[in-house]
């Protein structure tokens, strides 16, 4: 079974959701958390900055969150990976991101955001629109470092509420990797996918995160009415 499935006894796999009930006059509200745990020591290179171990996808209702956990963070180099694909919105091709990771299994992605630690860390955000990576800086978009749990976290503004409110999305697919810094490189270690070795080639595949924020009954029949089916940029 690929790892980033829910966990099943038996199953290496940890898939952990935590609800939580909100109700008000207009939403209603379940607050998730998914955590997939990943096991120590399976890639090929043996790099422990590169050997996820743990992430976490989680929202407020307004922005979406993901972090991911390695064995051991290292400050002087490492490149972190986040594709999103939104369902109902064409995306990217196959073996297609702006950095050239040598990743196949990711059609569809819609945004891509590569970051890196060296020189104090950063984040690149890239949204496929008309068969374009249109870059974006870092727009929206906020990446942190823990060194202490060997922990990169992106946040992203608004996603959440943007698409849940403007398109009734409400459900994405996602996938996280760990790579090197030169083009061509594969994905070392993936949620979803299988990683490569140094001058190989990676799979990627994607895992499901449902929102927590569900607009009520009234809401989604305003969304209806609107017809709002032609994207706009986040």
């Amino acid at each position: 079974m690929r790892r980033g499935t829910p966990y099943r006894i038996g199953e290496e796999v940890n898939k952990l959701s935590l609800s939580v009930l909100v109700g008000s006059a207009f939403i209603a509200s379940v607050s998730v958390a998914d955590v997939y745990t990943d096991p120590t020591g399976d890639i090929a290179t043996g790099n422990p900055n590169l050997d996820i171990t743990l992430v976490e996808v989680t929202d407020n209702g307004t922005d979406l969150t993901v972090s991911l956990t390695v064995d051991d963070l290292n400050a002087d180099w490492g490149n972190y990976l986040l594709f999103l694909n939104l369902p109902g919105f064409d995306g990217s091709g196959d073996n297609d991101n702006p950095w050239g990771r040598n990743i196949s299994g990711m059609a569809g992605t819609n945004y891509f955001y590569g970051s890196w630690l060296n020189d104090g860390g950063g984040v690149q955000k890239y949204e496929h629109i008309d068969d374009y990576w249109n870059f974006y800086g870092n727009s929206q978009t906020n990446f942190s470092i823990d060194w202490d749990s060997n922990t990169v976290t992106w946040t992203l503004a608004n996603f959440v509420g943007f698409y849940s409110s403007t398109y009734d999305v409400h459900e994405i697919g996602f996938e996280v990797a760990t790579t090197g810094g030169n083009w061509g490189d594969p994905a070392i270690d993936l949620l979803g996918g299988t990683g490569g070795n140094w001058g190989e080639g990676s799979t990627g595949a994607w895992n499901s995160y449902t929102f927590s924020t569900i607009p009520a009954p009234s809401v989604l029949a305003l969304l209806c009415l609107g017809g709002l089916r032609q994207r706009r940029r986040l």
